[in-house]
């Protein structure tokens, strides 16, 4: 939950139902203090799902997965899921292809996906202006803020800097940023 996307859905969440218990999966201190930050109200390791509780009756209404989808990580979440309750997998790799669906099927639950390119793929075109509109209404209401991660230091942010040894790119390429790194492309 402490990367761009985990950042961006944590404040929607908590801009949209404010007494929402949102929990976040987070790796290390400064990424659970980070998820906080951007709404959650705890976090867990990303292997501690199941100690949600699970079983015929779940804990959790609503998952968003942005890992990879592994079978065990997958039956975590199935364990957990309530009955009725939606999973959304926004990462498809080879996982995906194996995925037992069985105990998701006897809670009357729903899986979907999403990707970054699946409008583009299919040809469904979303209102970008329209959901850029409801960002900027939220930031400028103080509801949201731009999850840049404080890492984030202009003089390191070009791109040619981001691609040395060390640089963003290698930060970013390790999964331990928080928030959104931004570069700078310059000529």
């Amino acid at each position: 939950a402490a990367g761009g996307v985990g950042s961006w859905a944590t404040q929607l969440a908590r801009a949209n139902y404010p007494q929402l218990e949102i929990i976040g999966t987070a790796s290390y201190p400064d990424s659970s203090a980070w998820c906080q930050e951007m709404g959650c109200t705890s976090t867990i390791g990303h292997d501690e799902v199941e100690c949600l509780g699970g079983g015929r009756d779940g804990s959790c209404d609503h998952i968003i997965c942005l890992a990879e989808p592994t079978p065990k990580l997958f039956a975590s979440l199935a364990e957990v899921l309530r009955p009725y309750g939606k999973i959304v997998l926004v990462v498809a790799g080879e996982g995906i292809k194996s995925l037992n669906l069985s105990f998701v099927f006897f809670k009357c639950g729903t899986v979907s996906t999403e990707t970054v390119f699946s409008s583009i793929r299919d040809g469904y075109r979303l209102d970008q202006a329209g959901e850029m509109e409801t960002m900027l209404s939220l930031m400028q209401q103080g509801r949201v803020k731009a999850p840049i991660s404080k890492d984030w230091e202009d003089d390191k942010s070009d791109w040619s800097i981001a691609n040395e040894d060390g640089g963003y790119i290698d930060e970013v390429g390790q999964q331990h940023s928080r928030g959104k790194v931004v570069m700078k492309i310059s000529s």
